[in-house]
């Protein structure tokens, strides 16, 4: 980092506010981003980047000046300088563990209200026990075992800062059977993960509803619908490497009636328990 601060370092939410509030107040003040980029004496790109989201270094005092060209309420520039402010001294818990490939995903899933999310495959990593970290971790996927163990401790922190906090989001998964059906450090090791998963469907913010393989509705993705505000929702599609999000009103909406279409399918949170206590009792036996 050279002459500014990374805002990437502070909330993504906030961010997001920032960013949105500085496209609103540039149109509504009927300036192009020409006629910015002119004004402020900026190269072409910069207010591009800016507000796109991709400027990773932005100044406090561009954002006051921002505000003045365009007009804004002392309020509102007071309240945005200050999100830039914050920026340069607040690191997320998650800023740590850069060097271990934590993506964006991270930042928006501790900031959301709300968390939707079906999962193909794995269980997801949210409501995955430390042994079935280790022990996914183990599978020469990561032969370091240096960044292992990072990759272990991020997770832990993961769960801690979103589910042990004293105002958690609400979240509804819906886990496919093939989820339950992947054995991941063998039988003893799943056992003490769906053991895991019952513990945490019995919390009142969490609920969690198998999606069993007879119901035909099984996707070939994963994908998580996060929601901030009423007004502010963003989606992210589980694909390699690193996901992809999107925030358009039409990708936001098929997802949505995706979600309620597995919802619909899944077997009930009763339902669910019992095929968990089942599939416990089996795997318990062939360890």
């Amino acid at each position: 980092m050279s002459e500014e601060t990374a805002v990437a370092q502070g909330s993504p939410v906030r961010r997001r506010h920032l960013v949105s509030q500085l496209k609103r107040l540039r149109s509504e003040a009927r300036l192009s981003q020409g006629e910015v980029s002119k004004r402020m004496g900026w190269e072409s790109g910069k207010i591009i980047r800016i507000e796109t989201g991709k400027f990773i270094r932005l100044n406090s005092a561009d954002v006051s000046e921002l505000c003045r060209l365009y007009g804004s309420t002392d309020e509102l520039r007071e309240d945005l300088v200050e999100i830039a402010k914050a920026s340069r001294t607040q690191k997320p818990w998650w800023f740590q563990y850069k060097d271990v490939g934590i993506g964006a995903f991270y930042g928006l899933e501790h900031e959301a209200a709300k968390i939707q999310q079906y999962t193909v495959g794995l269980v997801p990593g949210l409501l995955q026990h430390p042994d079935y970290i280790e022990a996914m971790m183990a599978r020469g996927y990561v032969p370091d075992t240096e960044e292992r163990t990072r990759r272990v401790e991020a997770r832990i922190q993961r769960h801690s800062n979103v589910l042990e906090r004293e105002n958690p989001p609400r979240i509804w998964m819906i886990l496919d059977e093939s989820c339950l059906r992947c054995v991941i450090g063998g039988p003893e090791v799943m056992a003490v993960q769906l053991d895991h998963l019952i513990g945490l469907a019995n919390r009142p913010f969490i609920d969690l509803q198998i999606l069993p393989s007879s119901a035909g509705m099984s996707r070939t993705y994963g994908f998580s619908l996060l929601t901030f505000d009423e007004s502010d929702r963003a989606l992210f599609v589980d694909v390699p490497p690193n996901g992809l999000f999107f925030e358009d009103r039409e990708d936001l909406l098929e997802h949505e009636i995706a979600f309620d279409q597995l919802q619909a399918s899944a077997l009930s949170t009763a339902e669910t328990r019992t095929l968990l206590k089942t599939l416990i009792n089996e795997y318990k036996r062939s360890s």
